[in-house]
């Protein structure tokens, strides 16, 4: 008797200890599931109990991410040792919501569930997948591919081969084209009207940074600086850039709004409107300075003129790369503009035809002071001839892009150039100091000296500054449709399940 009793006690003993170590397993929550895609590495599967081993884990997320790479369709899979109490269906149903497996256009998600100690695997699909994974179909997979392995305690194989067999039945041609979802690759997803409102929004200070960035790049030379001048002191001038750079930008985009749904514009379609747009802004902007340049050397003469047009700076190499239509155009037409000025036909005031003479020909009768210009490109000179009458004409062409030579006082030649400065007399406190600047002709040989004033020492006063930094660093994921154009997709798409598909037991 009292050892049947000392055997009920140990037996109840080890009854509430098994208990004790089930209770004390942890039992995951829909929130609690390891998501990965939020892991350094975006993959398919979550095993956050190791019930798969590393290596099948590694075959499974190459399956699933080359499956979704030619489908789209996206499968993840979850093992994990316990779930509590919650019921397996209800369970998949919710963390596949809460997950968004799938694309939003076709629904074209799977989740697959294994709960190690309800001995339970459940498959739920979205509404995409539901005509090629029927539930029967779904259970099928479970029945001859999972449970035989899994009663074995072989988890890897079990969800290898599901994960094979998904993955041929999805690429089916016909499945595949059934489940394609072009969102995924697509860099303008829908958006709402106010999210397009925000885009084009956006686009205004970005037309703003873009005039700034073509300022800054632009060469800078006296023609072109008078060029810019001009343009700003235009009437009207700030009304019209208001217009173009902030009110058509609003206006533009409303229209969009108006016309998307009868036109039905895509994103990209959105996008080469913007860009469109930003070019024919950049395009204004060249005819703005095109006309403050012929108001301002309209009566120049021929020579003038094409030495003031290739320096005016008209085509910007920026310009030319971001909007190579119809910048590419118009240079390739100043270029011809310029050859006309330079080289077309002449003729003296008697009537006699004028021939340009070739480089080698023309060097022979520069003087010393050009043949130096010519070295350093500061002036271009053209020979025109008529030998039968003995009559010959030299134009010079200013390289007014260049400011590194100015032209000498002495021997009128474009070779003076800046050789130094020192300081004559020091500031102080009390008074201003005096330095020169000095220029050398390389034509000629005179030296010049300018003098320039320095102004007095200005003793700074001492002020306490308290300044202090705070650095902040936070993280982010998107989990609502967006994707990535790489090998595999670093989200979710934000589809929704259909509730259908299977459960088996093993």
């Amino acid at each position: 008797m009292n050892q049947n009793i000392t055997l009920t006690r140990i037996c109840l003993f080890f009854l509430l200890l098994l208990s004790g170590i089930r209770g004390y397993a942890q039992a995951y929550t829909i929130e609690t599931v390891p998501n990965p895609k939020k892991s350094s590495s975006p993959d398919y599967v979550s095993n956050p109990d190791k019930i798969l081993s590393a290596e099948a884990v590694q075959q499974i997320n190459s399956i699933l991410r080359m499956l979704e790479d030619s489908t789209t369709a996206q499968v993840a899979v979850v093992c994990v040792n316990s779930i509590g109490d919650a019921v397996p269906k209800d369970f998949a149903t919710a963390l596949f919501r809460k997950w968004g497996l799938g694309y939003q256009q076709k629904n074209n998600g799977l989740l697959v569930l294994l709960v190690n100690d309800q001995h339970r695997i459940e498959m739920e699909t979205g509404y995409g997948l539901e005509g090629i994974l029927p539930d029967a179909v779904c259970k099928r997979i479970q029945v001859e591919k999972m449970v035989p392995q899994a009663k074995t305690g072989n988890f890897d194989g079990a969800v290898i081969d599901a994960s094979r067999e998904i993955a041929r039945l999805i690429s089916q041609p016909e499945a595949k084209a059934e489940v394609y979802d072009n969102s995924k690759y697509d860099p303008g997803k829908p958006l709402e009207d106010s999210g397009i409102f925000v885009v084009f929004l956006l686009f205004v200070p970005c037309l703003f940074v873009y005039r700034g960035i073509l300022f800054l790049a632009k060469k800078r030379n006296p023609v072109a600086d008078q060029i810019e001048k001009a343009v700003s002191q235009a009437k009207g001038r700030w009304a019209w850039g208001f217009g173009l750079r902030m009110v058509v930008p609003l206006i533009l985009g409303w229209i969009v709004i108006e016309l998307r749904a009868p036109l039905s514009l895509q994103g990209w379609q959105m996008l080469t409107i913007m860009y469109i747009y930003a070019g024919a802004v950049a395009w204004d902007g060249r005819r703005r300075r095109k006309n403050a340049f012929e108001q301002l050397f309209s009566n120049s003469t021929e020579p003038e003129r094409y030495a003031r047009e290739k320096a005016s700076g008209f085509n910007n190499w920026l310009n030319i790369i971001v909007f190579p239509i119809p910048f590419v155009w118009l240079k390739i037409q100043d270029n011809k503009a310029l050859n006309h000025l330079r080289n077309h036909s002449r003729q003296t005031s008697e009537g006699f035809v004028l021939t340009k003479a070739q480089k080698n020909e023309r060097d022979a009768f520069l003087s010393d002071y050009q043949k130096v210009e010519q070295e350093l490109e500061t002036v271009d000179y053209d020979l025109w001839r008529n030998e039968k009458h003995h009559i010959m004409q030299l134009v010079g062409y200013d390289n007014m892009a260049g400011t590194k030579y100015e032209y000498c006082s002495k021997c009128n030649s474009k070779a003076m150039y800046f050789t130094g400065d020192r300081i004559v007399k020091e500031a102080t406190k009390d008074q201003e100091g005096s330095g020169l600047k000095e220029y050398t002709c390389k034509a000629c040989g005179h030296h010049r000296e300018t003098e320039y004033v320095i102004a007095m020492i200005v003793a700074a006063t001492p002020s306490n500054v308290n300044s202090s930094h705070t650095y902040s660093s936070s993280g982010s994921s998107s989990w609502s449709g967006s994707s990535s154009s790489s090998s595999s997709s670093s989200s979710w798409g934000g589809g929704s399940s259909g509730g259908g598909g299977a459960g088996s037991s093993w």
